[in-house]
């Protein structure tokens, strides 16, 4: 008799870790959403001259992969049009963003993707998708987040 009794809870529990970390790494994606356009605002304001990749390379919240990702699109984009490069913030997906920074608007628990909204009201139709892996972020914008699954633009 004991055993259909752990069962039930085992079945109770599950959803309820799942959410748990859903939710754990919209915390991560959301803080380094805002901590990029933190770092964002810094350059415009001309408070640092890092590149992004350095500020990547020296970010912990992020993976190795997440790093790779970023430098070969922008050494493709380099390739394919030397003077241009890339003429869109990538982990953005966009050219313009939230300076305000960005809340959580949802956490899909089947595949683990955060959507980030705006947080002031001009704002609140701008969207970014977030991957979370292993408490880092490995995906954001068009970096590692499949075509279909990127905020509609």
């Amino acid at each position: 008799m004991q055993f259909p009794k752990i069962l039930l809870l085992a079945a109770t529990l599950v959803p309820t870790l799942c959410h748990a970390d859903c939710q754990q790494n919209a915390v991560i994606a959301n803080q380094f959403i805002n901590s990029y356009i933190k770092y964002n605002n810094a350059v415009y304001q001309q408070k640092t001259q890092e590149s992004v990749l350095e500020w990547l390379q020296k970010n912990k919240t992020v993976t190795p992969h997440f790093t790779q990702s970023y430098q070969q699109l922008l050494a493709q984009a380099e390739k394919a049009d030397p003077e241009l490069g890339l003429d869109f913030d990538p982990i953005l997906d966009a050219q313009d963003y939230p300076e305000q920074g960005m809340k959580i608007a949802s956490c899909d628990e089947q595949s683990g993707l955060i959507t980030l909204v705006g947080k002031d009201k001009a704002w609140e139709n701008f969207k970014v998708v977030v991957n979370v892996l292993d408490k880092r972020v490995d995906g954001a914008g068009v970096i590692n987040i499949p075509k279909d699954k990127q905020a509609s633009r």
